[in-house]
């Protein structure tokens, strides 16, 4: 990766389209009004003008109630029964971004992954820190995820939901304002370049499924995309060990527990979207005029 300093917007420039989208979305009846100002700000940063970012976040409400289960407050509550249901998996953002600011999550998996993965809860579990993600660094624009394949079975295809493998993978490209600059798939198995295709391409799009990479190779297929020390001590880097960074980040989700269940709340109200012949969700109104201002 390169650092490309051409797209960075002033400070300025981001607080402007950020009060332009609230004045927007305090005009979308249907909508939550009652956004934080990291959330707007993290859509601004996150995606390339303002039209699509009015787009995604309408998509990221509404998208509460075409993929319930996932956002449903059982599933989200962090508890003693949550953090049970993660021990298949580990995953956990890196202290330290990449030189370019991008966030690194990293996800490896356990021993007792065949016996205890549960497929809608880590789907959840990650839509929620990718949800956290935008409010303590609001500022992000780009993100990449290391996934370590040591572990994972040849049966993982039949442990994937496709239900549920649908539904959050359209949450995250409709409506979650990250862009996803690689999913880094290290030490995999033949097999795992055949769940890549079969499962995943799909339903990706094209441009995100060719950020995907799948090589046996270890950590050091990471150097070309980031410095190794930023990496957990398990893989040679600086960070803290897989374990800490695991446990660390299930308590950060805890911390926010009540954050979780308030924005899980958030929802639209799809009764009072305004109609249009156009499907442009309803918004297609205010979009030009906002855009100029």
């Amino acid at each position: 990766m390169v650092v490309d300093i051409s797209n960075r917007r002033s400070r300025e420039a981001v607080e402007e389209d950020v009060q332009r989208l609230r004045d927007w979305l305090d005009k979308q009846l249907h909508l939550p009004h009652d956004v934080e100002h990291e959330i707007l700000t993290a859509f601004v940063n996150g995606t390339k003008g303002l039209e699509i970012a009015k787009h995604k976040l309408d998509a990221y409400y509404s998208n509460r109630n075409r993929g319930a289960k996932l956002y449903d407050e059982i599933t989200r509550d962090v508890n003693a029964q949550f953090r049970e249901r993660s021990k298949a998996v580990n995953m956990f953002f890196l202290k330290n971004p990449t030189p370019e600011g991008y966030r690194v999550l990293f996800v490896t998996v356990n021993d007792c992954f065949d016996k205890a993965f549960d497929h809608p809860h880590e789907a959840a579990r990650m839509l929620m820190m990718l949800e956290l993600m935008m409010k303590k660094w609001p500022e992000n624009t780009g993100a990449c995820m290391i996934i370590d394949c040591t572990g994972v079975p040849s049966s993982i295809i039949t442990m994937f939901s496709p239900t549920t493998l649908a539904a959050s993978l359209n949450c995250f490209q409709d409506g979650y304002p990250i862009k996803l600059k690689g999913v880094l798939n290290i030490n995999a198995a033949s097999f795992i370049e055949f769940v890549a295709n079969n499962l995943f391409k799909p339903i990706l799009k094209a441009k995100l499924y060719e950020r995907i990479k799948v090589v046996s190779e270890g950590a050091s297929f990471l150097k070309q995309y980031m410095p190794l020390e930023i990496l957990p001590s398990n893989y040679g880097g600086n960070d803290k060990s897989v374990a800490e960074l695991n446990d660390e980040w299930l308590n950060i989700l805890e911390e926010n527990k009540e954050w979780f269940l308030l924005s899980t709340r958030q929802a639209s109200d799809e009764k009072k979207r305004p109609p249009d012949s156009e499907n442009t969700f309803g918004i297609d109104g205010t979009f030009r005029k906002l855009a100029v201002d």
